[in-house]
């Protein structure tokens, strides 16, 4: 629950901000004399002005459970990645779901952290994708053989896993509670299937498991910056019209893949690693060697 001043609470109009609008459609209810009691020490603890009891009837009670809280997180990230929601903005909301969890301990605080950063990285590969099926469009290709890459939401998902990781010491220094989410990335409790708090092990899921068309090899890898690759895969099990793109920061490889039907005496070719189809050379770029390393770690497969 997210406790907000009735007299200035959050208006909703078809200009408001995509922040606000998020605020704006939670439900709200009255707050008892028993709940504002109990909950003094939030508004204390996140600098509001000390009140007596009769001055929290103005303050309205916004029922927010954790599965709406996860919901919301889902938002927020997604209006990140489309350039609607500020870091900042992040930061605050990370706050507000840390208070409606009455989180005052190291580790409600790092659950509320790990549900935050989960969905970070997958609202991360979803951005990814959608940009790859943009791409597809522009080629005039289909979008359900596709596979899509790109360093720039890596980067920017890292980004937001270090904000977390402020926000949730922040948070706890209000409460004289030592938090280190770093502990907490270490045994990460996300889901089983996408592996830790990591865009490569989200993006190796859905390339692998949901596409079935591409493969991250080591998801620790870091990618260069610039990076990025588009695959999809043609007709006939890849043996007609398959395209790969890979891009740096000012060139652009083309390549038709060479999936071959198996024949006598020719072996059949299910998988590349795109050093296999791509290298890059130092005239094109000045980390080459960095390049020709990430291509060596990335798959792409027939279905």
């Amino acid at each position: 629950m997210i406790y907000i001043n009735q007299e200035n609470p959050v208006k909703v109009t078809e200009n408001s901000s995509l922040s606000d609008r998020i605020r704006g459609n939670r439900k709200t209810f009255q707050c008892t004399e028993e709940m504002a009691k109990r909950t003094m020490d939030v508004f204390e603890r996140s600098g509001c002005k000390k009140v007596t009891y009769p001055q929290y009837t103005k303050f309205a009670v916004i029922d927010t459970p954790t599965s709406s809280i996860k919901k919301e997180m889902r938002e927020v990230m997604a209006g990140y990645y489309d350039g609607e929601i500020s870091k900042d903005e992040i930061k605050g909301f990370f706050m507000e779901y840390c208070s409606s969890m009455y989180a005052r301990d190291e580790n409600t605080i790092l659950n509320v952290y790990e549900t935050f950063l989960d969905e970070n990285y997958a609202e991360a590969v979803c951005a990814c994708f959608d940009k790859g099926k943009a791409i597809a469009a522009e080629e005039g290709t289909a979008t359900d053989r596709m596979v899509y890459y790109d360093a720039e939401y890596y980067y920017r998902s890292e980004e937001i896993h270090d904000l977390l990781k402020e926000a949730a010491k922040e948070y706890g220094e209000k409460y004289g509670v030592e938090v280190d989410a770093a502990k907490r990335d270490g045994h990460f409790k996300g889901d089983y299937l996408t592996g830790g708090p990591n865009f490569n092990s989200k993006w190796d899921f859905m390339a692998a498991s949901i596409k079935g068309v591409g493969r991250i090899m080591d998801r620790d890898a870091v990618p260069p910056e610039n990076f990025s690759f588009f695959f999809h895969l043609g007709e006939d099990m890849g043996t007609k019209d398959s395209l790969l793109i890979i891009r740096g920061k000012d060139w652009t490889v083309k390549r038709n893949v060479p999936f071959e039907i198996p024949m006598a005496g020719r072996k059949r070719t299910d998988y590349f690693y795109l050093a296999d189809l791509c290298k890059i050379i130092s005239e094109k770029e000045g980390n080459y060697k960095q390049y020709n390393d990430f291509l060596n770690k990335l798959v792409i497969n027939r279905v």
